[in-house]
């Protein structure tokens, strides 16, 4: 778990009661009025009481996560040599990944998908409604430098919608790969995967000069159906996946900085007939599968802001296309396409009180979606839209040296158009509020609470009107309660972390709507549960750090253990699982080797389905690279050993082991060396 940074404050913000009247000025009402509506609204629905949610200390400049939140830097990502979104989150046992490939792959933060989540991409909305068995992560790792997980909850400047927390996905640019002084530089990378025999190609080159800046990033792979750990091939594995980014940024000498970006991932080739399936009980063969993400954004921020003056601006967009040209129904097939398409924006300040500062502003999205399928005797075109603006304001604020403090909240008016023309609007309040304090200067205890309005989400673009017509009555917006507390301890190189969590989703939305006869009903929901605890260990000795991490999550649908092919867009069982990494650097010697590992232990949940449990699983990786310094330290040569251990095993979040519909869930790669050389100019 990550631990929130202490901000230092220049002299005048010491002045308690100068800091105190600018903060009740300037915040007062936004910062009071917004949390407390959205408790009161809360209250008024239901006639309960709920608490708010959280996030903490941030300097003025870089975000940091809140206490009991997973940050993942550059440093983390350098080290792990990830191949896929699922290899981020190794290091992570609070974040699951299910899928071995990266068509099927779906991110759940203490047992909740993704797409419960507000999940953005260099500031870019994701919207992944697609289709139930597309994976709702397809990001090419190669490319980011940070990732920030809030986890439960989030705080009202994430952005709307964040009914189980946030995730923010930061990639590179020139300032990330050049040092201030260089004006050109990059790297070039190549490398082997001895279980698919197949190479993949990474190709950055970035330059800078009067303050103007440039970075260009490919990626290509070309990669054979792996083996599983008893030997046997996994049919419509192949990974041909392509990826590119391009940023031109402008840094005048007042600290004005204009960035713009535009990014293409494309996945394209032979998969399941249902991607997140290994296979289908009724032996339907591999098909072709299309998928390609496009994303374009602009930003301004001011990097040297005055005190009253920080403004940030943005906008974004992103379109998402999915080709399934034999999608199988009953005897015949069908030609199946998804497109989304999303705008979002922000314009916000950060007001310095003296004491920390507030974010306040303005944020919207405009989504599109729109499916179109050549099934009798509905074939053809249907769209649903939707349409939210939000005002915000989040402070975070030292109220004494050891006592530190996030509150915040938002309101968002939201307009949503059904496939049928049938309209609605919504409006509702979220509000948050996390505290850490220093019990003595190695103790820290922090805790925090949020209510969180989900609007109306778009259904599943693939199958409008496919199944039945679709029918809106009853459709209404869901809203969650967040709780997380817990204890930090920080002496010399020994970090211990550990936090009691709580996330109940009301009314969480079945993206794929409930089929009745010839219709669809797309006021499908369920309330979701996840909770449990989460517990990190690390030692940090200089060249190197040993780190645990355990994370118990208990997931419920409507009360009951969830099936893990109905909970698309919803969560899957987690139970116990460990996570372990090891490494060790000869600087002098340019060398570094290191070990990470998983262990899920047992999980009898599926039991109450009338399925077998879950198997205990362990899977330990090994890595070692040398950068010699004889060559100037511009070339890095690295062996990776995958899954040593060569195990057969179904990782604890890929779906299908409880369905008598799924004739295999996927098996894991068995044992796998990857060997790539990085040079860099």
């Amino acid at each position: 778990m990550s631990q929130s940074s202490r901000p230092v404050l220049p002299g005048k913000c010491r002045q308690p009661v100068y800091g105190l009247c600018r903060a009740t000025l300037l915040a007062g009402v936004a910062l009071t009025v917004l949390p407390v509506a959205a408790i009161a609204q809360e209250t008024k629905a239901e006639n309960e009481t709920i608490l708010t949610p959280i996030e903490v200390t941030a300097d003025r400049y870089t975000a940091q996560t809140a206490a009991g939140g997973v940050t993942i830097t550059q440093e983390q990502l350098d080290r792990t040599n990830p191949q896929d979104i699922k290899d981020v989150f190794a290091g992570e046992a609070a974040v699951t990944v299910g899928g071995p490939t990266k068509i099927s792959q779906k991110v759940y933060v203490q047992g909740i998908e993704n797409t419960k989540l507000n999940v953005q991409i260099d500031g870019t909305r994701q919207v992944d409604s697609t289709y139930h068995h597309i994976g709702t992560a397809l990001i090419d790792p190669g490319m980011l430098k940070t990732v920030r997980v809030e986890s439960g909850v989030a705080p009202a400047d994430a952005g709307p919608n964040a009914l189980g927390g946030s995730v923010a996905y930061e990639t590179k640019d020139a300032r990330d790969v050049l040092s201030p002084d260089d004006p050109f530089g990059g790297s070039a990378k190549i490398q082997y995967n001895s279980n698919t025999k197949g190479f993949s190609e990474w190709l950055t080159i970035a330059g800078q000069h009067d303050g103007f800046e440039a970075l260009g990033y490919v990626q290509n792979s070309n990669q054979g159906n792996y083996k599983d750990g008893d030997g046997d091939e996994v049919v419509g594995t192949a990974d041909g996946s392509k990826n590119g980014l391009g940023k031109f940024a402008f840094t005048g000498n007042e600290g004005s900085r204009i960035e713009a970006f535009a990014s293409h991932f494309e996945d394209e080739g032979v998969r399941p007939a249902r991607p997140n399936f290994g296979s289908l009980a009724g032996g339907q063969l591999p098909q072709w599968i299309s998928y390609k993400d496009t994303s374009l954004g602009v930003s301004y921020v001011d990097e040297m802001p005055g005190d009253l003056l920080a403004p940030e601006f943005s906008l974004n967009y992103s379109k998402t296309n999915l080709d399934v040209p034999r999608l199988q129904g009953g005897p015949n097939f069908y030609h199946v396409q998804s497109e989304i398409e999303t705008i979002n924006g922000k314009a916000a300040n950060t007001f310095d009180v003296g004491m920390g500062d507030v974010t306040a502003g303005l944020d919207f999205y405009h989504d599109e979606a729109t499916g179109t399928h050549d099934r009798t005797p509905r074939d053809g075109s249907y769209s649903e839209t939707t349409t939210n603006i939000g005002a915000f304001s989040q402070a975070r604020l030292s109220l004494t040296d050891d006592w530190r403090v996030s509150f915040g909240g938002r309101a968002d008016r939201q307009w949503f158009e059904g496939v049928d023309g049938t309209d609605f609007e919504e409006f509702g309040l979220s509000g948050n509020v996390n505290t850490e304090y220093d019990v003595v200067e190695t103790v820290t205890v922090y805790g925090g609470a949020g209510t969180q309005f989900g609007g109306l989400p778009l259904g599943e673009s693939a199958i409008y009107n496919f199944s039945g017509v679709w029918n809106y009555d009853g459709f209404s917006p869901s809203r969650s309660k967040n709780f997380k507390v817990g204890t930090r301890y920080s002496d010399g190189g020994w970090s211990l972390d550990g936090n009691v969590f709580y996330n109940k989703i009301d009314d969480s939305h079945d993206l794929t709507g409930s089929v009745v006869g010839s219709t669809v009903y797309r006021n499908t929901t369920i309330d979701l549960v996840t909770q449990g605890y989460n517990l990190s260990a690390a030692y940090n000795y200089g060249p190197g750090f040993a780190r645990v991490t355990y994370s118990h999550t208990d997931v419920e649908t409507d009360g009951d253990a969830p099936l893990s092919t109905n909970a698309s867009y919803q969560g899957v069982l987690q139970g116990d699982i460990f996570t372990f990494e090891v490494a060790h650097g000869w600087d002098d010697l340019g060398v570094r080797v290191g070990t990470t590992s998983e262990l899920a232990l047992a999980n009898d949940d599926p039991e109450e389905n009338g399925f077998p449990k879950l198997d205990t699983y362990f899977v330990a990786n090994l890595y070692g690279e040398w950068t010699p310094e004889a060559l100037n330290n511009a070339v890095t040569l690295r062996v990776d050993a995958l899954n040593i251990f060569d195990r057969d095993y179904i990782d604890r979040a890929t779906p299908g082991y409880d369905s008598a519909q799924v004739g295999e869930p996927y098996h894991e790669p068995g044992r796998t060396f990857l060997v790539s050389a990085k040079v860099t100019f």
